[in-house]
């Protein structure tokens, strides 16, 4: 095989990817390996390094260029993660990602966003309703929500708001 190879590099490549084909191992900016499943994504290897890296994932550097997040990783390649505080992680990437890490997270993610999502809903048809009968959230009194609370079998208010936003 090594006669066949031509030079060291590309010997130690063949070599790499014979024994270990299920496995791609990659690095980060600072020379660190990352090994990683077969078919990873950069997505993944966001999460690899820390989640919030993944979590607030934006863009990401192949071998210092430009590539889509969910373009399938090399062995040999270098990641850069680019990451922004405003940035979350998106559904599509549930498509693309591998390890299991990064489906959780991402999983996880979205299903605390939309519970925030029906809270606020629930809040706001809890107060048409009230305003319906000419009252405001503000004049229930702690008695009479613990009353309903316990009536639609719920242990707090914000609980009871995202059941309502939830249907």
């Amino acid at each position: 095989m090594q006669r066949t190879a031509g030079d060291s590099l590309e010997f130690i490549e063949n070599v790499k990817v014979d024994l270990f084909p299920d496995e791609v191992y990659v690095f980060t900016p600072a020379g660190e390996i990352l090994r990683l499943p077969a078919g990873a994504t950069p997505v993944d290897f966001a999460y690899a390094v820390h989640t919030d890296v993944g979590s607030t994932c934006v863009a990401v550097k192949i071998d210092r260029r430009y590539a889509p997040l969910s373009d399938q990783l090399s062995s040999g390649q270098t990641i850069e993660v680019v990451t922004a505080p405003w940035a979350r992680p998106s559904a599509n990437w549930l498509n693309f990602v591998v390890t299991g890490k990064a489906r959780a997270t991402i999983r996880n993610h979205l299903k605390t966003l939309r519970q925030g999502e029906a809270t606020e809903l629930g809040e706001r048809l809890l107060g048409q309703a009230l305003a319906a009968e000419s009252r405001s959230l503000d004049e229930v009194d702690d008695s009479s929500l613990a009353h309903v609370l316990s009536e639609v079998g719920v242990s707090s208010y914000s609980a009871l708001l995202e059941d309502i936003g939830w249907g």
